[in-house]
């Protein structure tokens, strides 16, 4: 272990399911960088250097819905928001990316990267 400061965030809730799509899905949306569906296929394809299908993306939008992560904010094409769950859900699963990238070094600063994430743009009202 390193000497950096590791923050135990106690819960009674069980851990946060999700598939990396679903995570990248959350991002996206929370962010507010994909306001349709044409938008959100490039993100993936540039954060992931290949393509999502049309199946995978339909099917982590109705796992996020199912779960309650995302609801509809109209019945605008693509037009969802993060609700509080899907705020905590998704910043829990990406502060343990970045520590895991990080691998225990304390090189990169968790709370710092997840204040940049600002998820708080896409949160629903």
């Amino acid at each position: 272990m390193s000497s950096a400061d590791i923050l135990a965030f106690p819960h009674s809730e069980p851990f946060p399911p999700a598939q990396v799509l679903d995570l990248a899905v959350s991002v996206a949306i929370g962010r507010d960088l994909a306001r349709s569906e044409t938008e959100m296929f490039a993100l993936i394809k540039d954060w992931f250097l290949r393509p999502a299908t049309v199946g995978e993306l339909a099917a982590s939008i109705k796992r996020l819905l199912d779960c309650g992560s995302i609801t509809r904010v109209s019945d605008g094409e693509f037009d969802f928001c993060l609700t509080p769950a899907g705020v905590e859900a998704t910043t829990t699963l990406s502060g343990g990316m970045i520590r895991m990238i990080d691998r225990g070094r304390g090189y990169f600063k968790t709370a710092f990267l997840l204040q940049m994430l600002d998820l708080e743009k896409g949160k629903c009202p």
